[in-house]
């Protein structure tokens, strides 16, 4: 279809979906639809003990629909500030002293630095090696350990399906819808993880501090 609804494409990131083919006012159907995902799960825990991690759940998946269904500037910056901003989310669910600066201070240098999408990639790469080494934490019970395997595993099948996509493998098997489903789910399996502690902390147990810490462990 040669007609673009939302005009020419000016997202730095392209996707194997055909465009506008089941719709004249989508860019990526299957793509944007699938997004819608992020946002259920985000409404379910909004009514949860990680009510912070659900609306910022939610904020993602409006996000990457706004990407998948635009493929313009504006929706890449919905979608990529919704990443940073969820990363930081789990983070402070582990460290409940890490200022909300560092959030704004994120935002702003993404903005700043917003037409070189490397600088995206080293932000979110950055943020979640940093998630990632915190999360182990709280990882302290059966239930959590279960999981964590689960979410790797999730979140491993959906790294492949990924990577199939951008290399566009094949266009009969939209391979990024199926990364939105998995890693959908790999939200889910997370999020559980930050529930089980929460719980723990309105049991009565001990906040984690010093952030700030955390970072040289991991030079």
């Amino acid at each position: 279809m040669s007609n673009k609804y939302w005009g020419e494409y000016d997202s730095s990131i392209i996707f194997c979906e055909d465009k506008y083919v089941e719709s004249e006012y989508i860019a990526e159907y299957w793509n944007t639809i699938s997004g819608l995902l992020y946002v259920v799960v985000g409404i379910y825990f909004m009514n949860t003990l990680v009510k912070n991690i659900g609306i910022s759940l939610v904020i993602m998946g409006v996000g990457t629909m706004g990407l998948h269904g635009t493929l313009r500037w504006y929706g890449q910056w919905m979608d990529e500030m919704g990443m940073l901003s969820l990363m930081f989310v789990y983070i402070k669910g582990v460290y409940y002293d890490v200022s909300n600066n560092i959030l704004y201070l994120l935002l702003g240098t993404y903005m700043t630095f917003n037409k070189n999408h490397n600088v995206f990639l080293l932000m979110f790469v950055s943020l979640l090696y940093y998630q990632y080494n915190a999360v182990k934490k709280i990882i302290n019970t059966e239930k959590t350990i279960r999981y964590k395997e689960y979410y790797f595993i999730t979140m491993g099948l959906g790294g492949i399906c990924w990577i199939l996509d951008r290399i566009c493998f094949t266009k009969v098997i939209n391979f990024h819808m199926y990364w939105h489903i998995f890693s959908a789910f790999g939200c889910i399996l997370g999020s559980l993880v930050y529930y089980e502690h929460s719980k723990s902390l309105h049991n009565g147990g001990k906040k984690i501090k010093d952030w700030y810490k955390k970072i040289k462990k991991c030079k």
